[in-house]
């Protein structure tokens, strides 16, 4: 007798009922994974936007808008990074002392007839002459006011700043604290740190370890302060990249000098007055042409020639003689002059720093450490 077999009608409405509770289980667990999700960032979104809130309101305190008339527009070569509002040239500051010293960029200022800073509150200060300290090279300028009382800004430490961290730019873009009296913010996220531009021949600055963001800057910026959500100020908001020469705007590409070097700077300025790079080594050098090379027997064209070096000069004292060859300076190589002072201008060098060279002499390279005196000469 043979038997066949088939199968269970309940045991296949049992299997088909388990799979269903099962699905079931699973899209009311992502619902609710889902649920959580967006309730979590919405709780973490609240959280960014009241630090950005508590940053900015520690901070509008101290950033000023900057009034520079302009008796000649070309006198100043980056005026397309500052707003124009009836032939004046507006810019951002940032308050450091309560004495009334302030920072901003040398741009926002170069070549003012006049210059004007307003205050949080409305109040408008002429800046005299002899209170405008400026070093051309690094693009910061200090101001003094004759006011009291005024709130300085926090000033935070550049060196630990990360890649994708949150941060604000505040300022005066297009002029927008005139119709108010109240800065502007923007938003976003420091792109990239330690950016080196190195020195600008047509601008004779040097931007160096500049802080990339993508918070807007637009022209009235330049001047004002990059801040972290903690209200730590950062960088300094400098100018920004665009495609478009004509037309200055934010496309991203937006860079602040690091506060660290611009309080560095500041702190010269307040004392001294001014940073002092007028320095020299008393060598003469000049490019190694075919007929150099053959003179010399050199093998190739590498370096500058030393065809002077002054007595009691610093070169002279460094140990550098006639007939060297400057090949490196720094760790760089050079070919001209001209590459010497880009090297020495990139690394923001002054008076009293110390340089290292490298010279060829009989075929054996020397490494030589190069004073940069005041004059070149030693008394």
């Amino acid at each position: 007798m043979a038997y066949t077999f088939q199968k269970f009608p309940m045991s296949d409405k049992l299997s088909k009922f388990s799979a269903a509770i099962i699905l079931l289980c699973i899209v009311y667990s992502s619902f609710l994974i889902t649920i959580m999700y967006f309730k979590t960032n919405e709780h973490n979104f609240q959280n960014i936007s009241e630090l950005s809130v508590n940053a900015i309101n520690q901070n509008y305190k101290s950033v000023v808008t900057i009034i520079a008339k302009l008796n000649d527009y070309n006198k100043n070569p980056l005026s397309n990074f500052i707003s124009e509002t009836k032939k004046n040239y507006i810019g951002s500051g940032l308050v450091l002392d309560e004495s009334g010293y302030l920072v901003t960029n040398y741009h926002v200022i170069e070549g003012a007839s006049e210059i004007l800073v307003k205050l949080y509150n409305g109040e408008v200060y002429k800046v005299l002459n002899e209170n405008i300290f400026v070093d051309k090279l690094t693009d910061i300028a200090v101001l003094k006011i004759n006011a009291n009382k005024l709130y300085p800004a926090k000033v935070g430490n550049s060196d630990t700043i990360e890649v994708g961290q949150d941060v604000i730019a505040l300022g005066n873009p297009i002029g927008l604290f005139d119709i108010s009296n109240k800065l502007t913010a923007t938003k976003g996220i420091i792109s990239a740190k330690k950016i080196d531009f190195g020195f600008n021949e047509d601008f004779e600055r040097t931007y160096k370890d500049m802080i990339q963001t993508d918070a807007s800057i637009n022209p009235g910026n330049s001047g004002g302060p990059l801040i972290n959500l903690a209200g730590d100020v950062i960088g300094l908001n400098t100018f920004v990249i665009s495609g478009d020469k004509k037309k200055i705007k934010s496309i991203g590409l937006n860079f602040a000098i690091p506060i660290n070097r611009v309080f560095e700077i500041y702190q010269i300025l307040v004392k001294d007055g001014f940073i002092d790079r007028e320095f020299s080594t008393g060598i003469t050098v000049r490019e190694i042409d075919q007929v150099l090379m053959k003179f010399f027997r050199l093998e190739s064209s590498n370096g500058v020639l030393v065809i002077d070096v002054e007595k009691k000069s610093s070169g002279e004292v460094a140990g550098i003689k006639i007939g060297d060859i400057i090949l490196k300076v720094s760790g760089k190589d050079v070919n001209s002059l001209k590459d010497i002072r880009k090297i020495i201008n990139g690394e923001l060098l002054k008076t009293g720093d110390k340089i290292k060279v490298i010279v060829l002499r009989n075929n054996v390279q020397i490494e030589l450490n190069l004073s940069l005196v005041k004059g070149g000469i030693y008394d």
